[in-house]
């Protein structure tokens, strides 16, 4: 059968025969209404791709990003300032002792303390920043356009409005222009734990300023 206009096969590239969508005379003998009912229903179907694509992006408990979105944001983020030779940061938060808060109250009044602790940071934060969960009590902080002693500056809101009588460590590395988000966050790892290494050894006693990374 010939590939004319209005036949429901034609030959394939490889002699096969292949299928044509029939669809189009179908909705042209309904006066259109199929095809606008197949428009809604392609709408419909973006706007599910698109859901999905953020319920990947998100962390489900706290409703941050997750790591996954996290990466998204920093290599965005980290582009735009090597075009444009802007500052950025990052910053590590750890809550103090969650094990033994779980363990004293319980597993559900540890989501909530993590739930709360999200909320009440992000309302510290401006609109560009990117606060991440990045995994159990530990979560990530992105600062588009923030220098070292601007993102101290921004930190040091978080511990005060740490809930339930809580405290976190910081660990905070301003970006060299150069690294990676790689060697970017591992600096502000190693920041994190000398932070608790100090506080180990100060008997828990919570700095002024977060601890920032070496350049």
């Amino acid at each position: 059968m010939s590939g004319r206009t209005g036949s429901d096969r034609a030959p394939g590239r490889d002699g096969a025969r292949r299928t044509w969508l029939r669809w189009p005379r179908a909705r042209r003998a309904n006066g259109g209404n199929d095809v606008a009912s197949l428009l809604r229903e392609i709408a419909a179907l973006t706007e599910e791709v698109r859901a999905l694509a953020r319920v990947a992006r998100t962390d489900p408990l706290t409703g941050l990003a997750n790591r996954r979105g996290w990466d998204e944001q920093v290599t965005r983020e980290l582009a735009r300032a090597q075009r444009s030779g802007g500052a950025l940061s990052v910053a590590l938060l750890d809550l103090d002792d969650f094990k033994n808060f779980n363990d004293t109250h319980g597993h559900q009044a540890g989501d909530r303390l993590l739930v709360e602790a999200a909320a009440a940071w992000r309302g510290q934060l401006r609109d560009m920043d990117v606060l991440c969960r990045w995994g159990g009590d530990e979560f990530a902080l992105l600062l588009p356009d923030c220098s070292g002693p601007e993102a101290q500056e921004v930190i040091a809101r978080l511990g005060p409005a740490t809930p339930s009588l809580q405290s976190c460590a910081v660990g905070l590395a301003a970006w060299d222009g150069h690294e990676t988000s790689h060697d970017l966050l591992r600096r502000a790892d190693g920041a994190l734990l000398e932070e608790k290494r100090v506080r180990r050894w100060s008997g828990g006693q919570t700095a002024l300023l977060p601890r920032a990374a070496a350049g």
